[in-house]
């Protein structure tokens, strides 16, 4: 839970533009993550982060 703190207060940092910059940067394949309001994009991202971890877990088990 420590690592979605720290990547929302990163995300929160970020003004709209790198905000953008890094969705595009770090997540080309899922061009939808930046579409909505910076409050929208950034819980979309962290929604998206949460989700990957699920899945990893869920494939170790």
């Amino acid at each position: 839970m420590e690592d979605f703190n720290q990547l929302k207060r990163k995300l929160d940092d970020m003004s709209v533009m790198e905000l953008y910059g890094y969705i595009k940067e770090k997540y080309p394949e899922n061009e939808e993550l930046a579409l909505g309001s910076k409050k929208i994009v950034i819980r979309k991202v962290l929604n998206f982060e949460r989700n990957l971890l699920n899945e990893l877990e869920e494939a170790g088990q």
